[in-house]
């Protein structure tokens, strides 16, 4: 009795052991049957990057300038004389060419200062005239004169030979005597007067070529009642209105000269000796602009011989090489200036170029950096593009195109596709 209990009392002990025993045993069998997974062996990152294919070329660095149009032949018309506005036959706008007439002045009062101007002329050549008959006169009165002072002279004689004889008066002496001396007094002043002749032609000479300048401009005046264009060109503004007074020196209309337009534009401080050397070797400079879908084509004429205050850099003239467009005074143009090309140039994408001057070169799928001089810019199609040289690249090399922030040499990259247009 006492055995089958103690066996009920073990057997509460043995059987949770068991089947612990068996659960750790099947534990350890599942855990010993499962598959191993393969090990993951890290690999390096390949970037996705694209690339220009680079090509040797002699390339003209280009810079885009803002123009502005204008002319050295722009002028503002004034009045010469003083009078009323008749008519203005031109409107503001309007193309006019050189000879057609602008705006025309009353004449009636130039008319009259003309008529004094000339009468003044015709008055001096009557006393030319009557100088030169006096002066013949005086040479025959001279000799009148003459002839009359040996007749007094020897009249003068006899009367004091009668008077040494007491056979006179000795009044009548003295009335010889003061005839011989008015007849002396008079030959002096008829041979001065015959003396004067040239100074007082001279004299009427001088009145009269003033005279006549007065008469020139009088004339003038009169022709510049009819104010007429100096120039083919276009009218841009019209300061008067017909049956206004103007005085001398009023403005009456304002043009400017369509035919020799210049384009205004500043070429930056770094690319100035550029332009002067390819002056002075009598080589132009050639720019062009777009206008209404057409190119046309500019050269450099001259540079300016100042630099204004605060610019960074000295305003080039550029005038056009063919036919100028229609284009007006003062409009804005976008200007595509060609510089004097460099040999052994290469062209790339702007996102080519990091830190300035180094761009990465792909060899193998890894990058390279190599150091170049950028030395301007070119626009094809509308995009820029970078020209740059190295004598560590050469045609046939790979460059990277794409901006990577962790670009440093031996990256590993993984070229997409070539830029397009490289």
């Amino acid at each position: 009795m006492a055995s089958s209990r103690f066996w009920l009392r073990s057997k509460r002990f043995v059987v949770p052991l068991v089947l612990i025993g068996l659960t750790v045993l099947l534990i350890w069998l599942f855990a010993s049957l499962r598959p191993t997974p393969p090990e993951k062996v890290a690999e390096e990152r390949a970037w996705p990057v694209r690339v220009t294919i680079l090509e040797a070329d002699e390339l003209s660095p280009q810079l885009r300038l803002l123009g502005r149009v204008e002319t050295p032949y722009s002028s503002t018309l004034t009045s010469s004389v003083t009078a009323n506005v008749e008519a203005i036959p031109v409107l503001e706008g309007q193309e006019v060419s050189a000879g057609e007439l602008i705006v025309a002045l009353d004449e009636t009062e130039v008319k009259l200062l003309l008529a004094q101007r000339q009468a003044e002329v015709d008055e001096l050549l009557a006393q030319k005239e009557t100088e030169k008959n006096q002066y013949q006169a005086d040479q025959e009165f001279v000799e009148r004169e003459q002839e009359l002072v040996a007749i007094t002279r020897r009249a003068l004689e006899r009367e004091q030979s009668l008077a040494e004889s007491n056979l006179t008066s000795r009044s009548r002496t003295d009335q010889a005597r003061q005839a011989l001396q008015s007849a002396e007094l008079s030959l002096i002043s008829r041979r001065l007067a015959v003396a004067n002749h040239n100074s007082r032609l001279q004299s009427l000479d001088a009145r009269l070529q003033s005279a006549r300048a007065l008469v020139d401009q009088a004339t003038m005046d009169l022709e510049s009642t009819r104010v007429k264009a100096p120039f083919d060109g276009v009218v841009t503004s019209i300061q008067v209105s017909p049956g206004e007074r103007v005085r001398a020196g009023e403005p009456l209309v304002a043009l400017y000269a369509t035919d020799r337009l210049e384009v205004r534009a500043q070429i930056p401080m770094r690319w100035v000796e550029d332009a002067r050397q390819a002056l002075a070797a009598g080589s132009s400079l050639s720019a062009s602009v777009e206008l209404l879908g057409k190119t046309h084509e500019l050269n450099l004429h001259r540079l300016s011989g100042q630099v204004n205050a605060g610019a960074g850099g000295v305003d080039a003239l550029f005038r056009f090489r063919e036919q100028l467009p229609a284009i007006t005074l003062n409009r804005t143009l976008d200007l595509r200036l060609d510089l004097a090309p460099k040999a052994d140039t290469f062209s790339v994408p702007v996102s080519a170029l990091y830190d300035s001057s180094t761009v990465y070169r792909i060899t193998d799928g890894r990058l390279e950096p190599v150091e170049v001089s950028p030395v301007g810019d070119r626009f094809d199609q509308g995009s820029q593009r970078l020209l740059i040289q190295s004598e560590e690249l050469t045609s046939g090399d790979r460059l990277l195109t794409t901006q990577l922030p962790n670009a440093l040499r031996g990256l590993k990259v993984d070229v997409i596709e070539p830029e397009p247009g490289a």
